[in-house]
């Protein structure tokens, strides 16, 4: 018991920190949705606030990750978790909409910088052989905080203020560094001959340094473009979500918060269900035929013309996308070293958030040219066919690692 507690006191810590920050973070997005719709009465008002974030991952991301991996990532962690409780707090006081707008950037600019470097300390602090249970654990996590965020956002609302809520998120993001000051640090100086370069070169040696790397990792970088490609397409559907839900499938926005809440129970339960299997489920395994599975449930919903068939393809979908997530983010973590993990992850985000803004737009756009039911449709159907190659990617890529490994082994011998 005592080695177990030791294994697991600082995982637990960081766990903990970031349980409590997600939960802070759906609490804000429920309070923070309601509170510019309040005081707009506007839709594109709040549409505008999903944009924010992507924009600026953009402006931050070409040159974010060259700070995070030669600083020090529990620092860098602190800062932006105390920067985003203050910043949050100053929301409910202003009262231009513009402004805060502004003031939701500088948050975003924040995230921009805690994700990466999270990314980074968590390869650092958690051993390779428990990377599977700690992502399993923390998809609960996430799950959970989807599910107990909102709940709690709407018993604020409702029996308090908007400004309450979104004050609550402020002081989750205060607790979560006072948390991650109880962790070690772990800090390392990395590339000492990059580092006394100075801006644009230094950024351009970094990102030399991540395309060689990409270059050399031809599996990794195409397991990466598949599997967000997926990714990309399950948000641009959500996108168009409650338009399908109600003019097609004809539910009630009763129904519609069912099936999201049923969404998150499956994503919970096959969450679970990782933590007592961890390790004993092959990653290509969890990624290949969670990423097939999960966009089955894509594809019964695009189909659905009852509140039954959706149900089900929404609950095949959230359980086999917590196998294929958890996979996936382990599979990044075995694949990229630690030092380079922040220049790598931001450099890949830069190219994922004008991606996906982009993705947003197109649906958008499209839906209102050939209607939303041939865009679910056909993104549900594209959806199946990523998924179905990145499954043969995967075991052709383990396949060729093995041979070259018996190889290696033959030739020691």
């Amino acid at each position: 018991m005592n080695r177990v507690f030791e294994d697991w006191k600082y995982p637990g810590l960081l766990l903990s920190a970031v349980g409590i920050s997600y939960i802070g973070d759906f609490i804000y997005l429920v309070a923070l949705n309601l509170f510019i719709f309040a005081k707009t009465d506007s839709v594109t008002a709040v549409a505008t606030l999903w944009l924010i974030a992507p924009i600026a991952g953009i402006m931050t991301s070409s040159w974010s990750g060259s700070l995070i991996d030669r600083m020090n990532k529990k620092t860098i962690m602190i800062i932006t978790d105390i920067l985003r409780g203050i910043l949050v707090a100053l929301i409910p006081l202003i009262s231009d909409v513009w402004l805060i707008y502004a003031i939701l950037f500088f948050i975003s600019l924040c995230s921009s910088f805690f994700n990466p470097a999270s990314g980074a300390y968590t390869v650092h602090l958690v051993p390779q052989d428990k990377l599977l249970r700690y992502n399993s654990i923390a998809s609960i996590l996430i799950t959970g905080a989807l599910v107990i965020g909102p709940a709690i956002a709407g018993a604020l609302v409702f029996y308090s203020t908007y400004e309450i809520a979104i004050w609550c998120n402020a002081l989750s993001f205060i607790l979560s560094a006072i948390l991650l000051s109880l962790l070690p640090s772990l800090h390392t100086k990395v590339d000492s001959d990059i580092s006394s370069n100075k801006g644009i070169k230094m950024i351009m040696s970094d990102w030399k340094l991540v395309f060689s790397f990409l270059k050399l990792n031809r599996l990794f970088l195409s397991v990466y473009i598949l599997f967000q490609i997926i990714m990309t397409f399950a948000i641009a559907l959500d996108s168009q979500e409650v338009v399908f839900t109600q003019t097609i499938i004809g539910l009630s926005e009763s129904q519609y918060s069912l099936l999201v809440s049923i969404t998150g129970l499956g994503y919970l339960s096959g969450s679970f269900l990782m933590t007592v299997f961890a390790n004993k489920i092959p990653i290509p395994y969890l990624i290949g035929f969670g990423s097939i599975l999960f966009s089955i449930g894509f594809a019964i919903y695009a189909f659905s013309q009852s509140f039954l068939s959706a149900c089900i393809g929404f609950i095949i979908l959230g359980f086999f996308s917590s196998f294929a997530n958890t996979g996936y983010q382990t599979f990044f973590q075995k694949s990229v070293p630690a030092e380079k993990m922040g220049r790598v992850g931001a450099t890949l985000g830069f190219f994922q958030s004008f991606i996906l803004i982009l993705t947003i737009f197109t649906a958008g756009f499209m839906s209102s040219w050939l209607g939303v039911k041939s865009i679910v449709i056909g993104t549900s159907l594209a959806i199946i066919i990523v998924a179905v190659t990145l499954n043969v990617m995967m075991f052709g890529g383990q396949k060729a690692a093995i041979t070259v490994q018996e190889k290696q082994e033959r030739a020691a011998r």
